[in-house]
């Protein structure tokens, strides 16, 4: 008899188990979103356009609503002024916009964020030791299905391309080829240094040159120059410079073959290689002084 009790205990035992495992749901399943990066764009060499795309699965048997409640752009660590930057979603504001998911499927949504990288011609305030702009992405997500409560997600991308820079531009010598009363005759050496980490071509340039800040000579140059990656490249400029509107004190300045204070200013047309901008097109303006020789 007590053999017969203990077998029904430990039967009502088990059964108790059995139905009490049997009573607790499974964990449901968690929605989740993914950036990919689709590519770049740009107007210039500071106002860059990145495109991804969002994707969100839902992997319940319920419709899904997405927001993205804030975002975050870092541009080597750094934050994005939201003045300069901008994320807009399929063209509408982020803020603005709602992602439906279907039941047990998902979406995919199209992103564009709105670079300004600096102002044109200054060295960026965020650029990686190795040339390369990294851009990081970040998303702080809303999930809801119907009236229930939502619940937060994220998703994050970085993305790393490369800064494209000016070429600089340095007078490093000045010599007279043949001095007259009126007019003379100059050799101007000229160095241009690429700080990108892929060669450059500088395709024309215009220049006008200031010397002890009064006009000298300007010019043209239509040659093609190549400047290799993170390297230099040394042109000669020919000009004629007439003094017979100018004083006689820089003449002979010239002449005695002392140092002169230049201005070097003028526009340049510059190829990169770079698919997403293979050119552009840039403004210089540079002092400086140089020793004239005979």
């Amino acid at each position: 008899m007590k053999k017969r009790r203990s077998f029904f205990s430990l039967f009502s035992l088990l059964m108790l188990c059995l139905l009490t495992c049997k009573s607790a749901p499974p964990p449901e399943e968690m929605p989740f979103s993914v950036l990919h990066f689709d590519r770049i764009e740009a107007e210039s060499i500071d106002r860059v356009v990145l495109y991804y795309r969002l994707r969100a699965d839902n992997p319940r048997p319920l419709p899904l609503t997405l927001k993205i409640g804030g975002w975050q752009a870092l541009v080597d660590g750094l934050e994005q002024d939201r003045n300069g930057a901008g994320l807009s979603i399929d063209a509408i504001p982020v803020a603005e916009a709602l992602i439906e998911v279907p039941a047990g499927g998902f979406a995919e949504k199209n992103l564009r964020l709105d670079l300004d990288l600096g102002t044109p011609g200054d060295s960026p305030a965020a650029s990686g030791n190795d040339g390369d702009c990294r851009t990081e992405l970040l998303l702080d997500l809303s999930y809801q299905y119907g009236r229930a409560r939502p619940f937060a997600g994220e998703a994050a991308i970085l993305t790393a391309f490369p800064r494209i820079r000016e070429p600089e531009f340095t007078i490093t010598a000045i010599a007279i080829m043949q001095a007259e009363l009126i007019n003379t005759r100059f050799r101007v050496s000229l160095r241009i240094d690429n700080p990108n980490i892929f060669p450059v071509a500088l395709s024309s340039f215009g220049y006008e040159l200031y010397g002890a800040g009064r006009f000298w000579a300007d010019g043209r140059e239509e040659d093609v120059l190549y400047i290799p990656a993170r390297g230099s490249a040394e042109t000669r400029l020919f000009l004629m410079m007439n003094f017979i509107n100018m004083k006689r004190s820089l003449l002979d300045e010239v002449i005695a073959l002392r140092q002169v204070r230049y201005r070097f200013t003028g526009e340049a047309e510059v190829g990169t290689g770079v698919s997403w901008l293979p050119s552009f097109h840039m403004g210089f303006d540079y002092t400086g002084n140089s020793a004239v020789y005979k």
